[in-house]
């Protein structure tokens, strides 16, 4: 076996992100392709039609997965499969490449080792999940799905007040909620996962590393926090008898901030997302949503602070809190990381272990003790989910590459 064989072709990774990045384009305001809106529904067509071309075995099953299959030529094609792939939806006024990396990075993975002619002993999948950056409730929707992880009623939810729920677009774009059973696969059928994607941090930039290899996922806690208030004129009310829902929600953020720094540096929170009501300027808020991102490498720490903040929030007058979603931290699988580093070692590319400090689909398939790996490459500045975003070409086309190399080394090592 002579995995040098496998060649990435640079320009054609390039063209894929910059097809992919026409869909949502936002008038020099970032990509807003938002999961299962027409922006990600155009794209996922575009994509599908890449994937057949590429020869793949196309379907796209009740959670809006895509699925991409390369069976194997000198094994079962019904066997369980190493599977890679990401997401194709964006946050609004995101960047180019959340996502859109880890899938075009597979993809031409996959032509790659067609292209090379090795027989390769298993199946190989391309799998692309609905909603990771989770627009519509709480995230990683469709790899959550694929294993039955969906908590009860989630897609009936929605993050605020007027905003559609998954349940909804999947009907749009004529689908069957209530069939969502069907998409659930036993982790029998997948030997491994891989995902490639931007590092959305600073550190692989400032050390001049293309290769970040993933140790780990932190913990994740995700919140909705709601102040009610009463509504009345802006004019005419007097501020000593006004009950401004603004007002107060603005005591709870900067009392959660403070709690959050005064945790010490395991910890980040943040409160990214605000929905004021009415939202008119001569109106008094009546209600306020908000969202809150808590992460942390210990669960312990983050349990502290979620704690702390439930007190918080629950002193404030008519305020309540409760659970978008929490995902527990995973750690890598050492084989594959190993894998991964022998694929640098071979081809003489620098590379560092890192932590990931945002969640990814890669999170859901340790929990079904699915052997996984991440690869990581450099993003400028470190700047992600926001219109700067941006990458060399360079570093994707070796993410891609150190991704085809891996999944041949481990295709064999399976059959060894």
């Amino acid at each position: 076996m002579d995995i040098t064989t496998v060649q990435i072709q640079e320009s054609r990774l390039r063209q894929d992100l910059l097809d992919l990045a026409r869909f949502g384009e936002d008038q020099g305001r970032g990509i807003t392709r938002t999961a299962l809106n027409d922006a990600d529904l155009a794209a996922r067509q575009w994509f599908k039609e890449r994937m057949r071309e590429t020869g793949l075995k196309v379907y796209e099953d009740a959670a809006a997965n895509l699925i991409g299959r390369m069976d194997s030529t000198v094994g079962p094609t019904d066997g369980p499969c190493i599977a890679t792939g990401s997401h194709i939806d964006t946050v609004a006024q995101g960047g180019k490449f959340d996502g859109a990396l880890g899938i075009c990075a597979s993809l031409e993975a996959l032509r790659a080792i067609r292209e090379s002619g090795l027989s390769l002993p298993c199946p190989l999948e391309l799998l692309v999940f609905t909603d990771e950056e989770g627009s519509h409730f709480a995230g990683t929707f469709g790899s959550r799905a694929m294993f039955n992880l969906l908590q009860e009623g989630e897609m009936e939810k929605s993050r605020g007040t007027g905003m559609t729920n998954l349940a909804q677009d999947l009907k749009r774009m004529g689908k069957d909620p209530q069939k969502i059973g069907q998409v659930v696969r036993s982790p029998s059928e997948f030997r491994a996962f891989l995902e490639v994607h931007i590092e959305q941090g600073p550190v692989l930039e400032s050390m001049g590393i293309p290769i970040g290899i993933v140790e780990g996922i932190v913990h994740l806690g995700r919140y909705l926090v709601r102040v009610e208030g009463k509504t009345g004129h802006a004019g005419t009310t007097p501020m000593h008898l006004r009950e401004d829902a603004l007002v107060k929600a603005a005591g709870i953020i900067t009392t959660v901030n403070e709690a959050i720094l005064s945790a010490g540096p395991e910890i980040v929170g943040t409160i990214g997302e605000l929905r004021v009501h009415p939202g008119i300027i001569n109106v008094i808020p009546g209600e306020v949503e908000m969202a809150l991102d808590l992460r942390s490498v210990k669960e312990a720490t983050l349990a502290s602070v979620k704690k702390k903040i439930v007190e918080i929030v629950h002193s404030t007058d008519k305020a309540k809190i409760e659970t978008i979603i929490t995902k527990g931290g995973v750690k890598m699988d050492p084989g594959i990381m190993e894998a991964i580093e022998l694929s640098c070692r071979q081809r003489g590319i620098p590379f560092h272990r890192l932590w990931s400090g945002a969640g990814h689909d890669a999170m859901t398939f340790p929990t079904q003790h699915i052997p996984t790996g991440m690869i990581f490459i450099p993003c400028v500045g470190g700047k992600s989910h926001c219109p700067d975003e941006a990458i060399r070409c360079e570093d994707a086309a070796t993410g891609a590459q150190v991704l085809a190399d891996t999944l041949v080394r481990m295709a064999f090592k399976a059959e060894q």
